[in-house]
């Protein structure tokens, strides 16, 4: 089981290097490459929230801009997939811990394994 929640970091890490490489290298990336610029590039992606994409018509559907935000661009997809990867990795690392030494430094390789994975990823995608 604990073997699963450093996975899900791993997959979290990798969430966040999409995240922010849609963020801060979109024009120099992979997503760029991606035909529905309407759902990749955060420069204009945010717009997907409201209706004809005017912020004063507001939302597009129901929770559009709150819980279903993950639903309306690539940022916000990859968002919602790191934080429920944290909380399944959360979940599946203290679940087997049998003492408090032993879920601190699960928690520490969980905080490496996800620091490794974004790196990586975001090496490879953003140059």
């Amino acid at each position: 089981m604990i073997y699963l929640g450093f996975l899900f970091f791993i997959i979290a890490g990798m969430c966040e290097a999409v995240m922010d490489t849609l963020q801060f290298h979109y024009g120099s990336s992979y997503f760029f490459k991606l035909k529905n610029k309407l759902f990749w590039d955060p420069s204009i992606s945010w717009r997907n929230k409201y209706k004809d994409g005017d912020p004063t018509l507001g939302r597009k559907f129901l929770f559009s801009k709150t819980l279903l935000v993950g639903l309306t661009d690539g940022w916000h997809l990859f968002k919602l997939l790191r934080t429920f990867f944290i909380f399944g990795g959360i979940f599946f690392i203290f679940l087997p811990c049998s003492t408090q030494l032993m879920c601190l430094f699960s928690v520490m390789i969980s905080r490496v394994l996800f620091g490794i994975a974004f790196s990586l990823l975001y090496e490879l995608l953003s140059f």
